[in-house]
């Protein structure tokens, strides 16, 4: 008789406590089959009944009580599935970041360690061109005016240098250095 009593009815305090005693271990045992826990399967159902307790006097339920709980509990578990889904994506976008982050930067230092040893094997005059052209951003001309040297000895010397670096980057040439080479490339005839 209770099974198909309104929301109404479980407003009374002891109805209600009936209606949690008789149901309570089976919306458990179905919540479980959802959500593989029994803790958060008693946590939902625990919720539900929390939910319908405080709701009591303003919900209608139009189906048998026991029917209204199994779809209320179905429900949050859905929701709580749904829930964990989305922290699950999350978590893995959060973990892809960091991982290729992580890689990046210790790609980016090894690049520049690399970077570092290419300018340690040219001549001191070669490697002082070179990092006037390519950190100072200064062009053919103003190098040799600077230096006392023609412009042809700093066509010559950066030559030489950029095929230094190329060996010495060799293995990040695809990747990063296409476009360092570009702008040594821009510089060459600017």
């Amino acid at each position: 008789m209770e099974s198909t009593k309104n929301i109404t009815d479980l407003s009374d305090k002891r109805t209600f406590e009936k209606v949690f005693k008789d149901y309570y271990q089976q919306l458990s045992a179905f919540a479980y089959s959802y959500v593989e826990s029994h803790e958060i399967a008693e946590e939902i159902v625990q919720d539900t009944f929390t939910n319908v307790w405080s709701k009591s006097d303003r919900i209608e339920i139009r189906t048998a009580v026991k029917s209204y709980l199994y779809g209320a509990v179905r429900n949050a578990c859905l929701n709580y599935l749904k829930h964990k889904k989305i922290e699950r994506r999350y978590e893995e976008q959060e973990q892809w970041k960091t991982e290729s982050f992580e890689t990046d930067f210790l790609e980016l230092d090894e690049l520049q360690n690399e970077i570092d040893a290419g300018l340690a094997q040219l001549p001191e005059k070669c490697r002082q061109i070179f990092e006037m052209s390519r950190f100072e951003e200064k062009k053919y001309k103003e190098i040799a005016e600077e230096l006392g040297l023609s412009i042809k000895t700093v066509e010559n010397q950066m030559g030489r240098a950029l095929k230094v670096m190329r060996f010495a980057l060799s293995r990040h040439l695809p990747s990063y250095i296409i476009g360092f080479i570009s702008v040594l490339q821009k510089n060459l005839w600017g």
